[in-house]
This record gives structure tokens, C-alpha cells and sequence, in this order.
């Protein structure tokens, strides 16, 4: 019925979209030490279910997203960045974490020129 070819040219276009769903989906780079500093203060979690991966707010019960598996951490890095505008300063080598109220809330030096483009690229804060 079915030849071997159009078996093989199958499981290749399988195989093919199968890395590029990987690749889509990946993460972008995070910096080891200063995401889990901001993560902290972000108000953002991740919950894991049975459905998937689920993006929940703290301070807010009834925020829940479910975003397709391609575009979760795209989508966490969407609301991450539209936080960020309003709770993280860059001032030279220092960055300032605000509270709820834009009072300080924590202050971290950058130990490096990685570190301050990793803020700037991940986050989109620039530098006063």
C-alpha cells in the first residue's frame, strides 16, 4: 500500500518539526545570579499540572495563564519585561528592586558588563 520512501520521508518531516518545536520553545539565557535575585521580587510563578505549565501571580489569585508549550517562556519573559518597566532601575552598575509602593526594596551591584546586558536585554531596562 504504502511504500518505504514516503515511510522514511514521514518520519523525517516528524523528526524536523520535532527540533524546531525545540528549539522555539527553549528559554532565553537567564543570568545564574542575578534572575533568581529579581525572581524573588516578581510578583510571577510557574506552577507545573497536569495540562502543562501554568504562569500565576502572587499577589493576584484569580491571574492564571496557560500559554502553549512553544510560547511559555516567551511569553513569562513578555510578563517579566511589562513588570520590569515598573519595578527595576538601572543606575550604572546597581540595580534597584521596588516594592509594590516604588519604595526600594533591594539594591544589586553588577559585577559585570554581562550582568548589565543581561538586564538590559532580558528584562529591556536601560541604564539612567
Amino acid at each position: 500500500m504504502f511504500s518505504k520512501k514516503l515511510g522514511y520521508a514521514l518520519a523525517a518531516v516528524m523528526l524536523f518539526l520535532t527540533v524546531v518545536a525545540f528549539i522555539m520553545g527553549r528559554p532565553p539565557h537567564r543570568d545564574e545570579r542575578i534572575y533568581p535575585i529579581v525572581r524573588e521580587a516578581s510578583p510571577f510563578t510557574v506552577e507545573q499540572s497536569l495540562g502543562g505549565l501554568k504562569i500565576r501571580r502572587k499577589d493576584d489569585p484569580e491571574f492564571k495563564e496557560e500559554p502553549d508549550a512553544v510560547n511559555f517562556y516567551h511569553r513569562l519573559q513578555a510578563l517579566e519585561r511589562q513588570w520590569a518597566q515598573k519595578h527595576l532601575r538601572l543606575e550604572g552598575m546597581t540595580l534597584t528592586i521596588l516594592d509594590r509602593n516604588g519604595t526600594i526594596s533591594k539594591r544589586v551591584p553588577l559585577r559585570n558588563d554581562k550582568e548589565k546586558r543581561f538586564v538590559e536585554e532580558y528584562y529591556g531596562v536601560k541604564a539612567r
